[in-house]
């Protein structure tokens, strides 16, 4: 019982283990869920302040040259309304630059499909204004010059803001834009603290701002170019707009939304932020941040193969503590069967035993007799055996000093009828005397298992020899080989399940030998026979140590 308890036990602490384990893969998952979101959000802030301020810079001075730029298109508008649109712009840039050290104003011409044709930038000569018609068209149904929000040049990576309007021309001139830039002052400071921030972070692949008119126009200010692996497309871009003028609408300031998507097996999550502009009350400002998530679904990926493999190896935890703890049940029931067997042996055996031998004393001995000698022999043995297995643990056999081989000839001579009622002979050759410090029943059931094993299992007409040189003793039978030579000592294994017996004999034994430090060694083969060696602690003419 006291095993299966352990086993249960075990068992018990298993299944436990398995649903803390449950919980707590929940309550980590939940831990590093929440936690990357609150690193998120709060690396969303960190980016959100550090913008602001390079916003609110541009914001404030794009607030104060507003006016002064519609100014200049003014002007380079009468100009250019009395002048071809291919003229050199030279002049008039020279004149709305006047008293500028920076230059910081340009001038664009486009043609009838809104394609930049001239312009004092020559870079973006060839550029197509067309994305942006319906924004031309609505400011010149309002009779007004439009100018936009900054906007980052991605050449230059300047910060500009354009006016817009359509010239006064006639025949093919008519559709022809002009637009006026203005480059705002030097924001290296700012750019650089936040490309700084942007180094410690490598997981941010794309931030934006997006300026929202009253009017609903969506002036995209791009603050880091999006990283190779994220390549936005046209009509992205475009969607990505609308988003924001749509979250323009919805969010209130410091409303908070984002998105989760995948692109090229890639987890992205895209956040928004809305917040009012300090300069302009008619302008909402929605910050935009695009994080690679690839790490935090790794981590996510790596919990649940853990949580994977700690659930196989828990099953198979289980799986094997239930089939361990069903073979401790069949051997708990053994038990309780030997115990039974003993119960019900000791009053029939001690009768039958004391009945022959009254008979003995009256009629003398016979071959009846003798025969149910020997079989009483056997019973004793077998119940000596049982006894021992089932009060080890229970009496304290206090170990003496023994004489080995007087010990070893007492019990060959208690065994020799037995083997001759087999027709089997016991041969011993003992040339040494050694003395050994262990209990007389201990080593009795060492001695006792060894020979009535070696009867058991020998052939019929061979002979059976105990040998003891020194402090070795052996015991040699010829029979059938062994072929599990270490499952053989366990408890109730029976190799042989032909011949009778409990598979107690050699379990006791090996018991015994383990707890003196007495060495065991088993040859077994078709040929040689068996022989089973003990090799004691003792030498032939002292005592030996505990």
């Amino acid at each position: 019982m006291k095993n299966i308890k352990i086993s249960s036990f075990v068992l018990v602490l298993i299944m436990v283990f398995f649903i803390l384990h449950f919980m707590g893969y929940s309550v980590v998952s939940k831990h590093v869920t929440s936690d990357h979101e609150k690193n998120t959000k709060i690396l969303f802030y960190e980016i959100k302040n550090h913008t602001s301020n390079l916003l609110l810079k541009l914001l404030n001075e794009h607030y104060m040259q507003k006016e002064l730029l519609k100014n200049k298109h003014k002007i380079v508008l009468e100009y250019m309304n009395s002048h071809d649109l291919n003229v050199s712009l030279a002049e008039i840039h020279k004149k709305i630059n006047e008293g500028e050290t920076r230059k910081p104003y340009h001038i664009y011409i486009t043609d009838k499909n809104l394609v930049i044709k001239n312009s004092t930038y020559k870079n973006d000569i060839g550029f197509d204004l067309s994305f942006a018609k319906s924004h031309f068209d609505k400011n010149q149904r309002e009779n007004i010059i439009g100018c936009s929000a900054p906007i980052r040049e991605k050449i230059s990576k300047n910060f500009l803001s354009f006016t817009d309007s359509y010239l006064s021309k006639e025949g093919d001139d008519k559709q022809a834009i002009l637009q006026v830039s203005y480059t705002y002052s030097e924001t290296e400071k700012e750019i650089h603290a936040l490309q700084e921030l942007l180094k410690q972070y490598p997981s941010i692949k794309d931030i934006k701002v997006y300026s929202i008119s009253s009017s609903g126009f969506v002036y995209e200010i791009v603050l880091q170019e999006s990283d190779v692996s994220y390549k936005p497309t046209i009509q992205s871009l475009f969607i990505s707009k609308e988003k924001a003028r749509l979250l323009g609408k919805k969010l209130l300031y410091g409303d908070f939304e984002e998105e989760i998507f995948i692109q090229e097996d890639t987890n992205y999550r895209l956040l928004y932020m809305a917040a009012n502009s300090h300069v302009n009350k008619d302008m909402k400002i929605i910050y935009s941040v695009l994080l690679d998530e690839s790490d935090f679904y790794a981590r996510l990926k790596a919990l649940d193969m853990l949580i994977i493999l700690i659930s196989i190896l828990g099953a198979i935890g289980i799986f094997v503590m239930i089939k361990l703890r069903s073979k401790e049940v069949r051997l708990s029931d053994q038990d309780t069967f030997v115990q039974s067997a003993m119960h019900e042996i000791k009053t029939p055996l001690s009768i039958i035993t004391l009945n022959n031998e009254l008979r003995q004393l009256e009629q003398g001995t016979d071959t009846y007799s003798e025969e149910i000698d020997n079989a009483l022999k056997v019973l004793h043995n077998s119940y000596r055996s049982m006894s021992y297995i089932m009060q080890k643990d229970q009496l304290i056999y206090e170990p003496e000093i023994l004489n080995l081989s007087q010990i070893v000839e007492q019990r060959i001579a208690y065994f020799q009828t037995i083997a001759v009622v087999n027709d089997k002979k016991i041969l011993f050759d003992i040339d040494s005397h050694c003395m050994v410090k262990i209990s007389l029943i201990e080593l009795s059931r060492l001695i006792d298992n060894s020979i009535y094993n070696a009867i058991k299992y020998s052939k019929v007409g061979s002979d059976i020899k105990v040998i003891q040189v020194n402090n070795i003793l052996s015991f040699h039978n010829q029979g059938d080989a062994i072929e599990n030579k270490e499952k053989v000592f366990h408890k109730y294994f029976r190799e042989n399940t032909t011949v009778g017996g409990y598979g107690l004999g050699l379990n006791i034994i090996k018991g015994i030998a383990d707890k003196y430090g007495i060495g065991i060694q088993l040859q077994s083969d078709t040929k040689s026979g068996t022989t089973f060696t003990y090799i004691f602690k003792c030498h032939s003419n002292d005592i030996s140590e505990e």
